[in-house]
Order: C-alpha cells, then sequence, then structure tokens
C-alpha cells in the first residue's frame, strides 16, 4: 500500500494540464483547457481538464478522473504503477506499505472532509450565479470590485446566503452527516442549553466566499467577507483549523501559482483574497498571500520549495506596515532573498491593479521593488537627524543582516548598508559577528565585569567540561593565544581583536560550548592581559579556572619550533603562530563541512534526486576549493 501522504505529494507536484498537455494540444477556455480526446476518434473537441478541480472528463467517451487516472488510461498501467510512473516523473520516492486500520480510517475521513468542502463551495457558487440575493448581493460586488466573469469562476468565488442555517439544512438534505459538517467548520453546533434547544448554524451568512486549495487543487476551507456593515461584525473570517485545513501551513492562491512561481522563479507576496485575485486578473500569476494572517515558518517554508525569491508587497499604511514588518526578518531567515515594494498611501495591490492595466502594474512592480535595507531606511527617513533614533534603525537592520543564513549574501547587505548608512563596514561586521554569537549562545547566560561585577565574584558556574574532538582542540589553541596574549600588539591590532576580525570574515563561531563561553567572557572585559589572566585564574567556576591554569602552565606545542618556556622567542613568533592557529581551525571546519556535504550527496544519490544532487556537488566544489586554499597556506607558513 502506497501511503496516502505520498499519494498527495504526487498529486501536489502533478498538475494534471501540465501532464495531459504532454499527450494532447490543449486549448485554454476560460477557467478549462479544451481538446480532442486522445481515447476516442474525434473532430470536434469534447476533452475537458479543469486544473482548478484536478479532473478531465470527456464528454464524447465519458472517461473521466485525476493526473493518475489519466495515466492509467493512457499508458495502460495499474494504479500503483501509475503512481510509480509520476512519481519517477517528479523525482517523488514511493514506497509501498501496509496500511493501518487507523491510517484507513484517517484517510476516509479526510476524503469526507474534502467532499464535504465540495459540495460547498458548489452551493455558494451557485447562489452567487443563480440566486437572485447572490447575484443581486454578492455578483454586483465583485463586479463593481472588477472582476471579471472568468477569474471569478477560475477561483470558484461564490456567496454564501444571509440565513443562519441555510447551508447546513442543504447539506443535511444532500445526506452529508452533520459531523463532518461541524469537523470542516462549515457548521456551528450549539449544544442544548437550560430552556434552550440545541442548534445548527451556518459559519458563514451574507459574505462571498472564497475557497481555499491544496496544492493540488482540493478545497480544504474558506475566508468569508461580510457584505454588512457594523463595527460587531469581523470583515473577514475563515475556516477553522481541521484536519486538512491548517492556516499557518496554507497560502492562498498556492494552487494557481505555484507554476508561475516556479517559472519566472520569484513569488510576490501580498495580504489578501482580492489582492491575489486582481494581479492575477491583471496578468501576475506567481502571488500569493498569507490570508489575513501573520506570516509564519512553515508558509515560507512553502515558498521556498518552489523559489528563493520573494517580494512584500505593502500598501502605504504606516502602521500596518511597521506591524508586519517581522515577516521579513523571518523570510530573511528562512535564507530568502527578500525585495519589498510599497505602494503610494491611497493604493495597496488590490486597488493599484484594477486601476492600471497589466503592463503598468508590472512596470510598477519591477521599478519599485527595493532591497529589504532600503525600505527600512525609508520608513524611517524623517527620523534620521536624531542621533538616537539613527542608532536604532542602524541596529534594525543589522539584526536583519545578522539572521540571514548565507555568509556570502550578508557580506553584500553589509556593504548596502555601510554605503547608504554611511558607517564603516568593519564596524558592522564586527557588530553582526556579535549578535550571531549571542544567538548562537543565548541559551548560557554570561556574567560581565562591565555591569559592576568584580573578577571572579559572580559569574555562574558552567558545569560542563571542554570536549575532546579535534576541533575542540583546535579551539583550545586559539583560546590560548586569546587568554595568554590578547592585548598584546600585532602591528596595529590587539591579538584579540586579530582573532575576533579573522572568525567574523568566515562567518565562525567557537562551537564547544565550554570555550565559546570562555571567549565571550573575555569579550565583555576589560583590562591588560594580566587582569584578565587573573580574571579566569581566580574564575568563580573552579573547573574554568583549573582549566586555564593548565592552559597557561602545561606544555602544549602549537608551534613544534617554539617552546613555552621561552616566553621572549614565543612573543617573537606570536603573529606568525596565531595565523597559524587560526588557519588549523578553519581548515578543519571546512573538512568537517566536506565530509558532510559528501554523505549528503552519497544520500541522494541514492534516492536519484538529480536536482540536489547538482545543488550538493556545486557547495562540495566550493568548498573543496577553499579547503586546499587554507591548506596551500599553512604548508606556506611551516
Amino acid at each position: 500500500m502506497i501511503s496516502q501522504a505520498t499519494i498527495d505529494r504526487i498529486l501536489e507536484a502533478a498538475p494534471i494540464e501540465a501532464v495531459i498537455g504532454e499527450y494532447v494540444n490543449l486549448k485554454r477556455r476560460g477557467a478549462n483547457y479544451l481538446a480532442c480526446c486522445p481515447f476516442h476518434n474525434e473532430k470536434t473537441p469534447s476533452f475537458s481538464v479543469s486544473p482548478s478541480k484536478g479532473i478531465f472528463k470527456c464528454f464524447g467517451c465519458g472517461k473521466a478522473g485525476n493526473v493518475i487516472r489519466f495515466i492509467m488510461e493512457h499508458e495502460q498501467l495499474t494504479y500503483i504503477e501509475a503512481i510509480r510512473f509520476l512519481g519517477n516523473k517528479y523525482n517523488i520516492p514511493v514506497e509501498e506499505k501496509e496500511e493501518t486500520p487507523q491510517e484507513a480510517e484517517s484517510r476516509l475521513r479526510r476524503d469526507s472532509m474534502m467532499v464535504v468542502n465540495t459540495f460547498a463551495q458548489e452551493f455558494y457558487t451557485r447562489h452567487l450565479w443563480e440566486e437572485p440575493e447572490g447575484r443581486d448581493a454578492g455578483l454586483s460586488y465583485l463586479q463593481e470590485r472588477g472582476f471579471t466573469e472568468q477569474v471569478i469562476r477560475e477561483f470558484q468565488l461564490g456567496y454564501a446566503p444571509a440565513g443562519k442555517n441555510v447551508f447546513t439544512q442543504a447539506a443535511l438534505a444532500g445526506g452529508y452527516k452533520q459531523e463532518l459538517l461541524t469537523s470542516t467548520g462549515l457548521t456551528i453546533h450549539y449544544p442544548a442549553r437550560e430552556n434552550m434547544p440545541g442548534a445548527l448554524t451556518d459559519r458563514f451568512q451574507d459574505r462571498i466566499m472564497f475557497p481555499i486549495h491544496s496544492l493540488s487543487g482540493r478545497i480544504i476551507g474558506f475566508g468569508g467577507r461580510t457584505l454588512r456593515t457594523g463595527k460587531q461584525i469581523s470583515k473577514y473570517i475563515n475556516s477553522p483549523d481541521s484536519e486538512i485545513y491548517n492556516k499557518s501551513k496554507s497560502l492562498y492562491g498556492i494552487y494557481f501559482a505555484r507554476q508561475h512561481i516556479r517559472k519566472l522563479q520569484k513569488c510576490y507576496l501580498v495580504e489578501g483574497y482580492t489582492d491575489v485575485i486582481s494581479l492575477f486578473q491583471a496578468g501576475i500569476r506567481n502571488v500569493v498571500s498569507s490570508s489575513g494572517t501573520s506570516l509564519t515558518a512553515e508558509q515560507i517554508r512553502l515558498i521556498k520549495r518552489f523559489t528563493q525569491q520573494v517580494t512584500v508587497l505593502y500598501d502605504g499604511d504606516d502602521a500596518g506596515i511597521k506591524a508586519s514588518i517581522r515577516g521579513i526578518n523571518m523570510l530573511l531567515e528562512e535564507g530568502l532573498q527578500v525585495k519589498v515594494v510599497r505602494f503610494l498611501q491611497e493604493d495597496d495591490p488590490d486597488s493599484f491593479a484594477r486601476s492600471h492595466n497589466a503592463r503598468e502594474t508590472l512596470d510598477f512592480l519591477e521599478k519599485n521593488e527595493t532591497d529589504f535595507i532600503h525600505f527600512k531606511i525609508s520608513l524611517m527617513a524623517d527620523e534620521m537627524k536624531d542621533p538616537l533614533k539613527r542608532s536604532a534603525l542602524i541596529r534594525d537592520v543589522v539584526e536583519s543582516i545578522a539572521i540571514v543564513p548565507d555568509a556570502i549574501t550578508r557580506t553584500v547587505y553589509i556593504e548596502e548598508c555601510s554605503r547608504h548608512l554611511d558607517i564603516e563596514e568593519v564596524i558592522l561586521t564586527r557588530e553582526v559577528a556579535k549578535i550571531r554569537k549571542k544567538r548562537t549562545m543565548g541559551f548560557i547566560q554570561v556574567s560581565s565585569p562591565l555591569s559592576g561585577t568584580e573578577p571572579g565574584e559572580s559569574a555562574e558556574p558552567i558545569n560542563i567540561s571542554p570536549g575532546k574532538n579535534d576541533l575542540s582542540h583546535c579551539e583550545k589553541d586559539i583560546l590560548y593565544y586569546l587568554i595568554k596574549f590578547g592585548q598584546t600588539m600585532l602591528n596595529d591590532v590587539t591579538v584579540s581583536d586579530f582573532i575576533h576580525n579573522a572568525l567574523a570574515e568566515d562567518d565562525l563561531e567557537l562551537q564547544d560550548p565550554f570555550y565559546a563561553r570562555i571567549f565571550n567572557e573575555y569579550t565583555d572585559l576589560n583590562g591588560d592581559n594580566h587582569a584578565r589572566k587573573k580574571y579566569f585564574i581566580h574564575h568563580a567556576d573552579p573547573v574554568v579556572s583549573q582549566h586555564i591554569l593548565d592552559l597557561l602552565n602545561n606544555p602544549h606545542p602549537i608551534n613544534l619550533k617554539v617552546l613555552r618556556d621561552s616566553l621572549p622567542l614565543e612573543e617573537t613568533l606570536l603573529k606568525e603562530n596565531v595565523i597559524k592557529a587560526i588557519l588549523v581551525y578553519k581548515l578543519k571546519i571546512v573538512s568537517l563541512t566536506c565530509s558532510r556535504l559528501a554523505q549528503e550527496l552519497r544520500q541522494v544519490q541514492q534516492l536519484g534526486e538529480e536536482d540536489k544532487i547538482q545543488s550538493i556537488l556545486k557547495k562540495l566544489t566550493v568548498m573543496m576549493d577553499v579547503r586546499n586554499s587554507f591548506a596551500r597556506e599553512l604548508n606556506r607558513l611551516n
């Protein structure tokens, strides 16, 4: 038995119009596609493909079904063979396993909930087009907003009638179980109370209905916009979370946008349903919405499956922008390349797309998109003259840069920030490294003499010991020079600053928690070499104190040419030894990265994931070049 999760992945990855389009010449007709049927001879097209429903239907011979059924019929394959065929085509591993009774029950329940949602969509759509109330209230509203019949039908928009339980009564009369109606959230069950009988009420009443589709095009939930006025009524309400709908993992419009996002390698991210539809109608199809909720990590990862580039579209409301700007940091943290477009004060994506043609809308987006640094600066342009507010802005931008996972991208952003805020790159680099270090070591409470603590008095015990692997030994060597010679000058910079800069330029941080804690404490200290060594020798944590004594007094040949008991000679070769310690550490880091990438490469080769193979090979090639460069430099010093 092939798991339902695997089948769902295949249905999501295999658009029915793309698969069937490889066998027949599909021509678009409104929301659907038409062609001459591949299963019988005909001159007039009667074969229809519906992307929104994920099905095909021939009105001549009667054959119908989803993309799996099409492959079964066309290639003469069994159900399992057709799934494997599509799995191979879209690089999705297909494994068979025995379905447990619980899994079968869950699958059937989920399918039943999807069927109920499909009934609801057809009910709402029929009321929009065929019932006087729907046409007068719902359809007229949508047409006033400038939506065409084609786009209304393609997004399967509808109208929920104003009665308290019109939909629920129709669903019950159609044979749908009450439990499924309440599980999907379409119906609310108010239990009986004292002197009051129980009641079933429609969740959506007198609202424009926006079906929310999964990646495979199945309806998993709804959003409803009220047509009533009054502060007591929510403008929008959504289906509650259920077994088939999780709003934090869903994006409105992703089903219609996924192929365009993949093709154009860019995703426009907006806030509302109508923003998506208006841009789609204007010809901009690579657009999705977080459906009025705060952007989540799961939604970002869904976008990341199709592209690394996201352009966030904001309306002109400053308050709204500042409230939702957190989403930019979340996008950056996931490694996406982020651009921002801000509309004028009186506009939003919906209104702009309705008042301009497709070319004008696309030109505006392309000409006005900017990186998040320019965007944040523009938000606070009026505050730049105030030194305190300017400092806060710089800190805000630096914190955004610090969460970017890719070192090269961070470097580019630092250059941009330096140029536009007129600050030296080295200062920004150091601040970014400091923030990243604190994020990494955030679980450790650092006590600093800078806050009035006397050396050795109140530092919290670490309760851990140093590691014994090769990387820890390399970090121990670096720590030796930091503790013993940290404030000694190497040309025009101290040993401490030299080590910090050397690590920051390659975005490196000590990995051993024991050494990292000592490294961070040292950074927060004041005083010369003697005062700092004294602080650690008399440290409140006896493990730290003993380790520093051993580190400074016991022979530890970093460079076999130098004896530790010959201090003048060691100081003479100090720069060479510090450089060598740093290079050995970097070489070890890169070598470990190469080993990890090689292991990942073997795993994806076994799975036959060609796109991942090429990506890992590129990374491995770069890291091997870096490793060879460090090795050559070490050989030159020896």
